[in-house]
């Protein structure tokens, strides 16, 4: 099959949506022929390379103009998608709220079996009146466009039902992971590269894009009292400065590490480190690190709020903590600190739970869905 898959930011870009579209990518062009069209989006800064490859993968990078609130528009994108849709057997279009996504829709719809990912709903209350209007229109867009829709989980299967979407477009298929078995690391040298002092204590790990919405704001303040050190990996998203302000505030700035953006092999000897992980965002479509912690045989913390609750069994692979209530994520995190026995057996059953996100078979279940889809036209 001819894939082409269609997104706003580079898939190269630290983040969970990308992620699943570059893995996806990489496993089904063994034995199709996949396309990347993408815009610079968040990367306007970076000079771009029109046309690359990943291993077999084919990436075309638009410029994008105008950032517009992240929603983004490009002439370039519009040009190209013109130009080469009809090479496709099935294109598939990821990111709600993209000028990407829905000039797509428009643009494809009765030509071409499209798929649609939205990878999260809009969710908070910024830009409310322009995410009302958008929603408005958007709902429109898909009863024209008659996307198969793939939902993360049955959260954004329901929301794709309120657009009116007939259940029987809507597939859900989460995101996946390299499962991989545990290494061993010298956890001595390891604490010696990561955290230089405070040796002897428990560590929890975030990792992500640091936002003020991923919460980190409220563990900081949770850990004040406890004997914890805190190691937050990630590209700054413009509230590091704060993060650091704040810790230095509450006066445990010795127990709190910035590392910035790590590499994959960082990543792996982090996990290994950390005695158990965090996630404790306002909301997330997914929480693709949340399955990576849980492979790594860690217990996981998050909170309430989107799909996390999904991904957590609450006192078995980790703990469901109200979004905001300091009192209750402290005495979590203090109980998984101290309690050895009990935090290595939430770990082993967190491996065990994370069996079921393994890219092999979410490629499986995509191709199977377009295979489907391109009999059908």
């Amino acid at each position: 099959m001819k894939i082409l898959n269609i997104c706003s930011v580079p898939v190269t870009f630290p983040g969970g949506s990308e992620k699943v579209i570059l893995e996806l990518s990489k496993k089904m062009s063994k034995k199709n022929q996949v396309t990347i069209l993408q815009t610079n989006l968040y990367e306007e800064g970076k000079k771009i390379k029109k046309t690359s490859k990943i291993g077999r993968i084919k990436v075309i990078t638009c410029k994008n103009d105008f950032f517009l609130g992240g929603y983004g528009y490009s002439k370039e994108f519009k040009r190209i998608l013109k130009r080469i849709w009809e090479e496709y057997d099935i294109i598939h279009i990821y990111g709600h709220g993209r000028f990407t996504t829905n000039f797509s829709l428009n643009f494809l719809k009765n030509k071409k079996p499209i798929l649609f990912s939205p990878h999260g709903f809009f969710h908070d209350k910024k830009h409310k009146k322009f995410k009302k209007l958008h929603d408005v229109i958007f709902r429109g867009l898909l009863k024209k466009a008659k996307p198969h829709c793939i939902a993360l989980t049955e959260i954004e299967k329901r929301r794709f039902m309120d657009f009116g979407v007939p259940e029987k477009n809507i597939s859900i298929l989460p995101g996946g992971i390299e499962l991989k078995k545990v290494k061993k690391f010298n956890l001595s040298q390891l604490r010696t590269k990561y955290l230089k002092k405070n040796k002897g204590k428990k560590i929890m790990l975030y990792v992500g894009r640091v936002h003020e919405s991923k919460g980190n704001q409220y563990v900081i303040k949770a850990i004040k009292d406890l004997d914890i050190h805190f190691l937050i990996a990630g590209k700054d998203a413009g509230y590091s400065d704060f993060l650091k302000e704040l810790a230095k505030k509450e006066g445990i700035a010795n127990k709190v590490t910035l590392l910035g953006m790590v590499s994959d092999s960082e990543l792996e000897e982090l996990y290994a480190l950390t005695d158990f992980f965090i996630l404790f965002s306002s909301w997330e479509g997914f929480g693709l690190v949340v399955i990576e912690a849980m492979n790594a045989e860690k217990p996981v913390i998050v909170s309430d709020r989107g799909s996390l609750p999904l991904l957590v069994k609450d006192n078995q692979t980790g703990f469901i903590v109200k979004y905001e209530d300091v009192g209750e994520l402290t005495k979590k995190i203090k109980l998984l600190s101290e309690d050895d026995k009990f935090r290595k057996e939430m770990g082993k059953n967190a491996k065990q739970f994370s069996k079921k996100f393994s890219w092999e078979q979410l490629t499986q279940d995509h191709l199977k869905i377009y295979g489907a889809m391109k009999n059908d036209k």
